[in-house]
Order: C-alpha cells, then structure tokens, then sequence
C-alpha cells in the first residue's frame, strides 16, 4: 500500500511539473491569447505590442514549450535544415465572419523561428 501512495505522488508531481509557465509580461494574459483563436474577438491585437517589446522573454524556449505558453499556433510551416515557423494571427484573418476581406499579405500575424535544436530564435510581427 505503502508503495502505492509513493508512485502516485510521484506520479502526480511529474504531471504537474510539466507545464511551462509563460514570461512574467504584466498585462499579458495568456489564457484571453490562447482563447481569441485567428484573433477574431480583437484580444490579441491587445497584446501584440506587449510581445513585440518583450520579444527577447520568448527567446529559447522549445515548441512544446512555446505551445504551452501561447497555445497550438494557427499555422505552421516546416523550412529547410530542420526549421519550423509558428504563426499566430492577430488580425484580419479570413476565417473571421465580421472582418472585411483582406489578402494574405495585410493580416498581422506574429512568427515565431525555430531552429534545427527546437529552440525559437526569432519574434517578427507583420504589419504591426
């Protein structure tokens, strides 16, 4: 019984351990980003400006890491030499029902680098 308990604290203890939690950026509130999916509901227009002047905050952290922190991105892409981009959408993007339509070109959009290590290296915001 005894041996019970102890695999079931350890056991719970990795569980919990296992979230990462996000930079201390006051006023940022990462439960509203990972919410306003395609930043239809205008939250994350918000809070760009806080990521884009803390960018060096998100340096380092791995893709599950980052996923933790600001939830499964609304695009993804796969580059050469084992690089991944992450792309969250800020605003103006088509699937959106009461935003005019805009080309891809204008959505603001926040991209996040990863390089060959699962690391993220780069923070970029189009159209901000």
């Amino acid at each position: 019984m005894i041996r019970f308990l102890i695999k079931t604290c350890l056991s719970l203890c990795i569980l919990i351990s296992c979230e990462t939690p996000g930079p201390d950026v006051s006023g940022l509130d990462y439960e509203k980003w990972e919410l306003d999916k395609f930043g239809c509901n205008g939250d994350r227009m918000q809070m760009i400006g806080l990521i884009n002047s803390n960018k060096e905050m998100f340096l380092r952290y791995r893709q599950n890491q980052i996923i933790d922190i600001l939830g499964k991105p609304d695009k993804l892409t796969l580059y050469e030499r084992g690089q991944t981009f992450y792309y969250y959408y800020i605003r103006y993007h088509q699937k959106c029902t009461d935003v005019p339509y805009r080309a891809e070109e204008e959505t603001v959009k926040l991209e996040i680098r990863f390089d060959a290590l699962n690391r993220s290296k780069e923070l970029y915001v189009y159209n901000y």
